[in-house]
Protein backbone atom coordinates (compact mmCIF):
# COMPACT_ATOMS: atom_id res chain seq x y z
CA UNK A 1 0.00 0.00 0.00
CA UNK A 2 1.53 3.33 -1.24
CA UNK A 3 1.15 6.21 1.43
CA UNK A 4 -0.81 8.95 0.32
CA UNK A 5 0.00 12.71 -1.18
CA UNK A 6 2.12 14.64 0.85
CA UNK A 7 0.36 16.97 3.21
CA UNK A 8 1.66 19.79 5.36
CA UNK A 9 1.79 18.13 8.21
CA UNK A 10 4.14 19.40 11.32
CA UNK A 11 6.03 16.62 13.13
CA UNK A 12 5.24 15.72 16.80
CA UNK A 13 7.91 15.59 19.22
CA UNK A 14 7.84 11.57 19.66
CA UNK A 15 7.26 9.98 22.90
CA UNK A 16 8.17 6.65 24.21
CA UNK A 17 5.30 5.11 26.10
CA UNK A 18 7.51 2.12 27.99
CA UNK A 19 10.91 2.84 29.52
CA UNK A 20 12.04 -0.84 29.44
CA UNK A 21 15.39 -1.67 30.11
CA UNK A 22 17.40 -2.70 26.52
CA UNK A 23 17.72 -6.46 27.14
CA UNK A 24 20.84 -8.22 25.01
CA UNK A 25 18.88 -9.28 21.85
CA UNK A 26 18.50 -8.13 18.24
CA UNK A 27 16.06 -5.51 17.83
CA UNK A 28 13.40 -5.34 15.09
CA UNK A 29 11.38 -1.78 14.30
CA UNK A 30 8.73 -2.03 12.37
CA UNK A 31 7.10 1.15 11.01
CA UNK A 32 3.39 1.34 11.78
CA UNK A 33 2.16 3.82 8.64
CA UNK A 34 -1.23 3.95 10.01
CA UNK A 35 -1.08 4.99 13.93
CA UNK A 36 2.18 6.71 13.54
CA UNK A 37 4.28 5.02 15.51
CA UNK A 38 7.42 2.06 15.57
CA UNK A 39 6.97 -0.65 17.30
CA UNK A 40 10.29 -2.48 18.54
CA UNK A 41 10.45 -5.92 19.07
CA UNK A 42 12.57 -7.43 21.32
CA UNK A 43 13.15 -10.28 18.98
CA UNK A 44 14.26 -12.99 22.04
CA UNK A 45 11.07 -12.22 24.29
CA UNK A 46 9.34 -12.45 20.64
CA UNK A 47 7.07 -9.28 21.68
CA UNK A 48 7.11 -5.50 21.39
CA UNK A 49 8.76 -3.81 24.13
CA UNK A 50 8.51 -0.35 22.93
CA UNK A 51 6.49 2.03 21.07
CA UNK A 52 7.86 4.93 19.43
CA UNK A 53 5.63 7.96 18.61
CA UNK A 54 6.70 9.09 14.64
CA UNK A 55 4.97 11.75 12.57
CA UNK A 56 4.57 11.75 9.22
CA UNK A 57 3.18 8.47 7.93
CA UNK A 58 6.40 6.56 9.12
CA UNK A 59 7.36 3.99 6.53
CA UNK A 60 10.80 3.13 5.43
CA UNK A 61 13.24 1.90 7.98
CA UNK A 62 17.01 1.54 7.81
CA UNK A 63 19.60 0.86 10.86
CA UNK A 64 23.11 2.70 11.16
CA UNK A 65 25.42 0.15 11.06
CA UNK A 66 26.92 0.67 14.90
CA UNK A 67 23.43 -0.40 15.41
CA UNK A 68 23.04 3.41 17.76
CA UNK A 69 20.86 4.67 15.59
CA UNK A 70 17.40 3.82 13.49
CA UNK A 71 16.51 5.84 10.00
CA UNK A 72 12.62 6.58 9.35
CA UNK A 73 11.77 8.09 6.50
CA UNK A 74 8.48 9.74 7.18
CA UNK A 75 6.39 11.00 3.78
CA UNK A 76 4.08 13.18 5.01
CA UNK A 77 6.48 15.08 6.90
CA UNK A 78 8.67 15.18 3.80
CA UNK A 79 11.87 13.92 5.46
CA UNK A 80 13.25 11.53 7.64
CA UNK A 81 13.73 11.04 11.58
CA UNK A 82 16.49 9.76 13.64
CA UNK A 83 16.24 7.49 16.76
CA UNK A 84 18.27 7.12 18.99
CA UNK A 85 18.72 2.91 19.61
CA UNK A 86 19.66 3.35 23.50
CA UNK A 87 16.85 5.34 24.51
CA UNK A 88 14.39 4.94 21.72
CA UNK A 89 13.39 8.35 20.96
CA UNK A 90 13.64 11.03 18.29
CA UNK A 91 16.57 12.62 18.20
CA UNK A 92 16.45 14.76 14.79
CA UNK A 93 13.96 15.69 12.56
CA UNK A 94 15.36 16.33 9.07
CA UNK A 95 13.69 17.84 5.45
CA UNK A 96 14.62 16.22 2.86
CA UNK A 97 12.07 16.42 -0.07
CA UNK A 98 8.16 16.06 -1.60
CA UNK A 99 8.11 12.04 -1.04
CA UNK A 100 10.63 10.69 1.29
CA UNK A 101 10.21 6.91 1.20
CA UNK A 102 13.09 3.81 0.37
CA UNK A 103 15.92 4.68 3.06
CA UNK A 104 19.63 3.62 2.93
CA UNK A 105 22.70 3.69 5.56
CA UNK A 106 26.08 3.52 4.31
CA UNK A 107 27.97 0.21 5.07
CA UNK A 108 30.39 2.30 6.95
CA UNK A 109 27.85 4.49 8.45
CA UNK A 110 28.72 7.89 7.33
CA UNK A 111 25.44 8.74 4.79
CA UNK A 112 22.10 8.05 4.47
CA UNK A 113 20.09 8.15 1.44
CA UNK A 114 16.62 8.31 0.21
CA UNK A 115 14.27 8.60 -2.37
CA UNK A 116 12.13 10.60 -3.20
CA UNK A 117 8.97 9.16 -4.97
CA UNK A 118 7.82 12.45 -6.02
CA UNK A 119 10.91 14.23 -7.43
CA UNK A 120 12.47 11.38 -8.96
CA UNK A 121 15.74 11.59 -7.47
CA UNK A 122 17.76 10.35 -4.65
CA UNK A 123 19.19 12.66 -2.16
CA UNK A 124 22.80 11.99 -0.70
CA UNK A 125 22.88 13.14 3.28
CA UNK A 126 26.13 13.22 5.46
CA UNK A 127 24.54 11.66 8.87
CA UNK A 128 27.05 13.62 11.37
CA UNK A 129 25.81 16.94 9.90
CA UNK A 130 22.31 15.34 8.51
CA UNK A 131 22.81 17.96 5.51
CA UNK A 132 22.24 16.91 2.00
CA UNK A 133 25.73 16.61 0.06
CA UNK A 134 24.22 16.13 -3.51
CA UNK A 135 20.71 15.21 -4.89
CA UNK A 136 21.11 12.64 -7.75
CA UNK A 137 18.33 12.45 -10.52
CA UNK A 138 17.38 8.90 -11.04
CA UNK A 139 13.97 7.38 -13.09
CA UNK A 140 10.40 8.10 -12.50
CA UNK A 141 9.01 7.02 -8.49
CA UNK A 142 11.97 5.86 -6.44
CA UNK A 143 11.59 3.12 -4.19
CA UNK A 144 13.77 0.50 -2.62
CA UNK A 145 17.25 1.02 -1.99
CA UNK A 146 20.10 -1.09 -1.27
CA UNK A 147 24.28 -0.38 -0.77
CA UNK A 148 26.84 -3.13 -1.79
CA UNK A 149 28.08 -4.35 1.05
CA UNK A 150 31.87 -2.88 -0.04
CA UNK A 151 29.78 0.38 0.37
CA UNK A 152 30.94 1.07 -3.58
CA UNK A 153 27.61 0.65 -4.81
CA UNK A 154 23.80 2.43 -4.65
CA UNK A 155 21.02 0.50 -6.47
CA UNK A 156 17.63 2.39 -7.04
CA UNK A 157 14.59 0.72 -7.72
CA UNK A 158 12.61 3.32 -10.38
CA UNK A 159 8.87 1.70 -9.87
CA UNK A 160 7.06 3.88 -13.02
CA UNK A 161 10.26 3.33 -15.58
CA UNK A 162 10.81 -0.33 -14.69
CA UNK A 163 14.08 -0.03 -14.33
CA UNK A 164 17.04 -0.47 -11.63
CA UNK A 165 20.13 2.18 -11.66
CA UNK A 166 23.27 1.76 -10.41
CA UNK A 167 25.21 4.56 -8.52
CA UNK A 168 28.86 5.16 -8.45
CA UNK A 169 29.07 6.39 -4.31
CA UNK A 170 32.32 7.37 -4.89
CA UNK A 171 31.31 10.18 -8.28
CA UNK A 172 27.73 10.35 -6.82
CA UNK A 173 26.47 10.02 -10.78
CA UNK A 174 24.82 6.89 -12.43
CA UNK A 175 26.67 4.11 -14.02
CA UNK A 176 24.19 2.22 -16.01
CA UNK A 177 20.38 1.65 -16.02
CA UNK A 178 18.71 -1.63 -16.34
CA UNK A 179 14.98 -2.71 -17.85
CA UNK A 180 13.60 -5.40 -15.44
CA UNK A 181 9.93 -6.46 -14.81
CA UNK A 182 7.28 -4.42 -14.23
CA UNK A 183 7.07 -1.95 -11.48
CA UNK A 184 10.06 -2.67 -9.55
CA UNK A 185 10.16 -1.74 -5.78
CA UNK A 186 11.87 -3.62 -2.79
CA UNK A 187 15.29 -4.57 -3.29
CA UNK A 188 18.36 -6.98 -1.97
CA UNK A 189 21.45 -7.59 -2.37
CA UNK A 190 23.95 -10.68 -1.89
CA UNK A 191 26.49 -11.20 0.43
CA UNK A 192 28.90 -11.04 -2.07
CA UNK A 193 27.45 -8.09 -3.87
CA UNK A 194 27.09 -10.30 -6.69
CA UNK A 195 23.42 -10.58 -7.53
CA UNK A 196 20.42 -8.03 -6.89
CA UNK A 197 16.97 -9.53 -6.14
CA UNK A 198 14.63 -6.98 -7.54
CA UNK A 199 10.74 -7.59 -6.48
CA UNK A 200 8.62 -6.31 -9.45
CA UNK A 201 5.07 -5.86 -8.38
CA UNK A 202 2.93 -5.95 -11.34
CA UNK A 203 4.48 -8.37 -13.14
CA UNK A 204 4.80 -10.63 -10.24
CA UNK A 205 8.06 -11.75 -10.54
CA UNK A 206 11.00 -11.56 -9.26
CA UNK A 207 14.42 -9.69 -11.62
CA UNK A 208 17.51 -11.41 -10.68
CA UNK A 209 20.67 -8.97 -12.03
CA UNK A 210 24.15 -9.35 -12.09
CA UNK A 211 25.72 -6.38 -10.65
CA UNK A 212 28.98 -6.05 -12.16
CA UNK A 213 27.50 -5.66 -15.55
CA UNK A 214 23.93 -4.78 -14.31
CA UNK A 215 22.89 -7.71 -16.80
CA UNK A 216 19.23 -9.57 -16.06
CA UNK A 217 19.74 -13.14 -15.71
CA UNK A 218 16.87 -14.65 -14.79
CA UNK A 219 13.31 -13.84 -13.89
CA UNK A 220 11.33 -16.33 -11.38
CA UNK A 221 7.26 -15.88 -11.44
CA UNK A 222 5.86 -15.84 -8.02
CA UNK A 223 2.94 -14.62 -6.76
CA UNK A 224 0.48 -11.91 -7.05
CA UNK A 225 2.33 -8.12 -6.26
CA UNK A 226 5.57 -8.74 -4.78
CA UNK A 227 6.80 -6.18 -2.30
CA UNK A 228 10.13 -6.72 -1.17
CA UNK A 229 12.38 -9.80 -0.15
CA UNK A 230 15.25 -11.28 1.88
CA UNK A 231 18.09 -13.50 1.64
CA UNK A 232 18.91 -16.52 4.72
CA UNK A 233 20.69 -19.64 4.74
CA UNK A 234 23.88 -17.97 3.91
CA UNK A 235 21.95 -16.16 0.85
CA UNK A 236 20.55 -19.99 -0.60
CA UNK A 237 16.73 -19.04 -0.13
CA UNK A 238 15.21 -15.66 -1.32
CA UNK A 239 11.78 -14.62 0.59
CA UNK A 240 9.59 -12.70 -1.14
CA UNK A 241 6.03 -11.13 0.58
CA UNK A 242 3.33 -11.48 -1.79
CA UNK A 243 1.15 -8.46 -0.62
CA UNK A 244 -2.61 -10.00 -2.82
CA UNK A 245 -2.41 -13.22 -1.72
CA UNK A 246 -0.88 -13.12 1.91
CA UNK A 247 1.74 -15.19 1.54
CA UNK A 248 5.55 -15.19 0.87
CA UNK A 249 7.42 -17.09 -1.97
CA UNK A 250 10.30 -18.96 -1.15
CA UNK A 251 13.25 -19.22 -4.33
CA UNK A 252 16.53 -21.66 -4.38
CA UNK A 253 19.05 -19.56 -5.58
CA UNK A 254 20.96 -22.02 -6.48
CA UNK A 255 18.22 -23.52 -9.20
CA UNK A 256 16.46 -19.93 -9.59
CA UNK A 257 13.08 -21.76 -8.86
CA UNK A 258 10.58 -21.51 -6.99
CA UNK A 259 10.21 -24.25 -4.02
CA UNK A 260 7.68 -22.93 -1.46
CA UNK A 261 4.72 -20.88 -0.35
CA UNK A 262 4.17 -20.09 2.86
CA UNK A 263 1.00 -17.89 4.20
CA UNK A 264 1.56 -15.43 6.57
CA UNK A 265 -0.75 -12.83 7.60
CA UNK A 266 -2.81 -10.64 5.32
CA UNK A 267 -1.11 -7.56 2.93
CA UNK A 268 2.28 -8.61 3.57
CA UNK A 269 5.09 -5.94 2.80
CA UNK A 270 8.62 -5.47 4.21
CA UNK A 271 10.79 -8.08 4.79
CA UNK A 272 13.80 -8.52 6.55
CA UNK A 273 16.20 -11.33 8.20
CA UNK A 274 16.85 -11.34 11.66
CA UNK A 275 21.32 -11.34 12.29
CA UNK A 276 20.51 -15.26 13.30
CA UNK A 277 20.53 -15.83 9.02
CA UNK A 278 17.35 -17.88 10.04
CA UNK A 279 14.57 -16.42 10.38
CA UNK A 280 12.64 -14.06 8.63
CA UNK A 281 10.29 -11.48 9.67
CA UNK A 282 7.46 -10.39 7.83
CA UNK A 283 5.38 -7.12 8.21
CA UNK A 284 1.47 -7.70 7.56
CA UNK A 285 -0.37 -4.22 6.98
CA UNK A 286 -3.85 -5.35 7.31
CA UNK A 287 -3.44 -7.60 10.03
CA UNK A 288 -0.92 -4.97 11.78
CA UNK A 289 1.49 -8.28 12.77
CA UNK A 290 4.84 -9.56 12.18
CA UNK A 291 5.39 -13.03 10.61
CA UNK A 292 8.07 -15.04 11.78
CA UNK A 293 9.22 -17.51 9.38
CA UNK A 294 11.96 -20.55 10.26
CA UNK A 295 13.84 -20.64 6.67
CA UNK A 296 14.58 -23.93 7.33
CA UNK A 297 11.61 -25.78 8.15
CA UNK A 298 9.54 -23.09 5.82
CA UNK A 299 7.38 -22.61 8.82
CA UNK A 300 5.85 -19.53 10.61
CA UNK A 301 6.75 -20.24 13.74
CA UNK A 302 5.52 -16.73 15.56
CA UNK A 303 3.38 -14.02 14.63
CA UNK A 304 3.60 -10.64 16.88
CA UNK A 305 1.14 -8.22 17.38
CA UNK A 306 2.55 -4.45 16.23
CA UNK A 307 0.89 -1.32 15.25
CA UNK A 308 -1.56 -0.40 13.00
CA UNK A 309 -0.71 -0.90 9.05
CA UNK A 310 3.02 -2.70 9.60
CA UNK A 311 5.00 -1.39 6.29
CA UNK A 312 8.74 -1.85 7.64
CA UNK A 313 10.06 -1.34 4.22
CA UNK A 314 14.01 -1.65 4.11
CA UNK A 315 16.79 -3.34 6.31
CA UNK A 316 15.30 -3.30 10.04
CA UNK A 317 17.49 -5.23 12.48
CA UNK A 318 19.50 -3.37 14.88
CA UNK A 319 21.23 -4.81 17.09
Amino acid sequence: MFFLKCQVVAIAVATSFFTTPLPAAPFAYITNQLDDTISVIDTKQGKVVDTISVAGKPAGVAVAPSGDKVYISTPEAKGFVVLGAKKREVIAKVAVSDGALGIAAATDGKRIYVADWYNNNVDVIDADSLNIIKTIAVGASPSGLVVSPDNRWLYVANRLSDSVSKIDLNKLTITKTTLVGSHPFGLTIDARGERIYVANVQSDDVTVLETRRMLPIATVKVNMLPYAAALALNDSRLFVTNQDDSSVSVIDTATLKEIGLIEVGNKPEGINTHPDDRHVYVANWFDSTVSVIDAKTLQVIDTIKTGKGSRAFGQFFGK
